[in-house]
């Protein structure tokens, strides 16, 4: 096959794959993946249902792909928005904020990411690398208080997936701003900050995440640090 051939054959697997990724995206977002059979994919797809084993083993690797896909576009929000914050603390809430922010602009989203919830939730990850790293610089800096770091990481993911549930099921944008912002203050004392610090902070990550784009709640800009 010759290198226009070779190009054209991979431009169309790519495609095909997006739409089965993208079929999947949709489907998931009302119906678990138990409930779902190839044949709805690839005819979702447009796609012919012997394509869908060329870029799949079956519906469970179909799945965990969507769910990766998900958390790795998550990891890249946060890392951005990280980029340049040396503070462990600070790093920590922003990322739960900017989950959180995630979850809070795609409905569908949100639904997908609910039903793919298992399985996603551990240290040894490496899609959750960035927890890992956050903890373990708080731990050694004297930042952090906590028995491991995967004790530490589990509690912030913990707190991720709670995020999750509660964004997923409260219609109000304004409420689910005001307990992520509760949330992440006591998630910051459990991990051994001080209880006006873990407050300013957490404010602070609310409204930094939030107010670019108009999302902030009144009175959630940071008013000081306590004394």
């Amino acid at each position: 096959m010759d290198e226009a051939s070779l190009a054209k054959d991979s431009k169309r697997r790519r495609k095909t794959r997006g739409a089965l990724l993208a079929a999947g995206h949709k489907l998931m977002a009302a119906r678990s993946i138990d409930a779902l059979a190839i044949d709805d994919i690839v005819q979702e797809a447009g796609v012919a249902k012997g394509s869908f084993y060329n870029h799949f083993e079956g519906k469970d690797d179909f799945a965990t792909t969507i769910r990766d896909e998900i958390r790795s576009d998550v990891e890249a929000s946060i890392k951005q928005v990280n980029a340049g914050v040396e503070d462990p603390a600070r790093r920590v809430v922003r990322s739960v904020s900017i989950y959180v922010n995630y979850i809070l602009e795609s409905a569908e989203r949100a639904s997908v990411m609910r039903r793919l919830i298992s399985g996603s939730v551990s240290a040894d990850s490496p899609l959750n690398e960035g927890v890992v790293s956050d903890i373990t610089a708080g731990l050694r800096s004297g930042r952090f208080i906590v028995p491991s770091v995967q004790a530490g990481a589990l509690f912030v993911m913990g707190a991720c997936q709670i995020s999750l549930m509660e964004a997923a099921e409260e219609p109000s944008r304004a409420v689910t701003i005001t307990i992520t912002q509760q949330l992440c203050a006591l998630l910051l004392r459990g991990l051994g900050l001080a209880f006006g610090e873990a407050e300013l902070l957490s404010a602070q990550a609310v409204h930094e995440v939030y107010s670019p784009s108009g999302g902030s709640l009144a009175g959630s800009a940071p008013q000081g640090r306590p004394a």
